[in-house]
């Protein structure tokens, strides 16, 4: 995997980078967030080394959201625009091996994981009361008890309302989860019986993949519809672990960041 990015040894001599996100702490996800796990992965399968540092709140992050980097004394937020600045700045490129075909396929892919599918995703974890346990527990475990519920209450009304807003809060829980599986189904056949989406090598789209279906199903204890319907798909299963596989074994040689 050491020849993935366009030019063999592009941005690896340049200085790390700082990579800002939730928390490297939540147990079976590299971050809850899909976003951040999709651009760590990106960074890792291209070799560019960087300092990981933890901001449970991104009210202060650029476009006040996560993930975002410091690099060369910019602040650049939103992991696409992101991916862009590192092709510009570093000669990333995790498509180099895509046609121009696969290319359109990859974009549209990653918009249906991250424009609809990531959103049954938040659903799932503010609007099941079932689920309230993992904001209480572990994103906002560290608040001090006294104020923990009143900032819970305060997120899951601003949660609640991007929902709304998005669209996908509009619908009801049954045509959430419904939505959620066509999705799943159509990364399912997509990926087909291939090591990853395009093929022998991972892309860009595999980053964002990855993200989204290991906070599907990586985070004990949390229940879903998503997860039954995930389930029902062996080749989604044994592609998120293999993708985990690939992350834990890209992991270059850095020490997290205080």
């Amino acid at each position: 995997m050491s020849n993935i990015i366009k030019t063999p040894g592009a941005g690896k001599n340049a200085p790390k980078l700082e990579l800002y996100g939730f928390s490297s702490e939540v147990p079976g996800v590299p971050d809850p967030s899909a976003f951040v796990v999709k651009l760590e992965t990106a960074l890792r399968l291209a070799g560019i080394g960087y300092e990981r540092r933890d901001m449970p709140n991104p009210a202060k992050a650029p476009k006040g959201k996560l993930p975002f980097i410091v690099a060369d004394g910019e602040r650049v937020g939103d992991s696409t625009l992101i991916m862009k600045w590192l092709k510009e700045r570093r000669g990333v490129d995790l498509d180099w091996h895509l046609t121009p075909l696969e290319r359109a396929r990859s974009h549209a892919l990653q918009r249906m994981l991250e424009e609809r599918l990531y959103w049954a995703i938040v659903y799932t974890r503010w609007c099941e009361k079932e689920n309230e346990w993992l904001e209480k527990e572990i994103f906002f475990g560290d608040v001090p008890a006294p104020i923990r519920f009143f900032v819970y209450r305060a997120v899951l009304k601003q949660m609640k309302t991007a929902l709304h807003h998005h669209g996908l809060g509009r619908h009801t829980r049954e045509e959430i989860y419904a939505f959620g599986a066509d999705d799943l189904a159509a990364l399912a056949a997509e990926l087909g019986d291939k090591p990853y989406l395009f093929g022998d090598r991972p892309s860009l789209a595999d980053a964002s993949a990855f993200g989204v279906l290991v906070n599907i199903i990586g985070i004990p204890q949390v229940k879903s519809p998503l997860i039954d319907a995930m389930r029902t798909h062996d080749n989604l299963i044994a592609y998120t672990d293999r993708m985990l596989e690939l992350f834990t074994s890209q992991a270059p040689s850095l020490q997290k960041a205080a």
